[in-house]
């Protein structure tokens, strides 16, 4: 793994709302702060949205009389019953756990190019642009290059995949 930080820009994210007159309005407009899922990882993670329910709550603003950012205190990898967005920035060799998500994920590959690896090795190299529907499989994500990657990821919580009356559920082992 790389041990340089990311040269790509920051992530901007802008958030809207209405007013109290139900007007549209900029609720927030900032660079997300990186996170990193270890303290020595040098690839960061930029959580974007998290909601916490479906149909989701767009009106806190108005409803609350503030905007709730569920960002701030969502405990979870996935909203079971919501939506999670985020992006992540992986450095050349990065490879992520092998993991199952009980999520219906939608995959860009926005800069670069990694490896989408199924648990019985089935590979799939994905370039800028390309996209994938993951669907509760288990899987690890890789960065095979040498160059800096970014793939952005909208997961919404979905019913487990159910064989022989077993639900597969959320699961995370160490990558190989």
């Amino acid at each position: 793994m790389s041990s340089t930080q990311s040269p790509l820009p920051p992530v901007r994210r802008v958030v809207t709302g209405h007013n109290s007159a139900g007007k549209s309005t900029v609720l927030m407009d900032k660079v997300q702060p990186a996170r990193f899922y270890t303290p020595e990882s040098v690839a960061p993670l930029y959580d974007l949205h998290y909601t916490s329910e479906f149909p989701a709550e767009i009106d806190t603003e108005i409803s609350k009389g503030k905007w709730v950012d569920e960002i701030e205190e969502h405990p979870t990898i996935a909203s079971d019953i919501g939506s999670t967005f985020r992006c992540w920035d992986m450095c050349p060799g990065d490879v992520s756990p092998l993991h199952r998500t009980v999520t219906l994920d939608y995959v860009i590959v926005a800069k670069g190019s990694v490896t989408l690896e199924l648990e019985e090795g089935q590979r799939i190299i994905l370039n800028e642009g390309d996209t994938v529907v993951q669907r509760g499989t288990m899987h690890t994500w890789r960065n095979e290059t040498t160059e800096w990657a970014r793939v952005y990821f909208v997961m919404l919580g979905a019913k487990p995949v159910e064989i022989d009356g077993r639900a597969l559920a959320e699961e995370f082992r160490k990558a190989e």
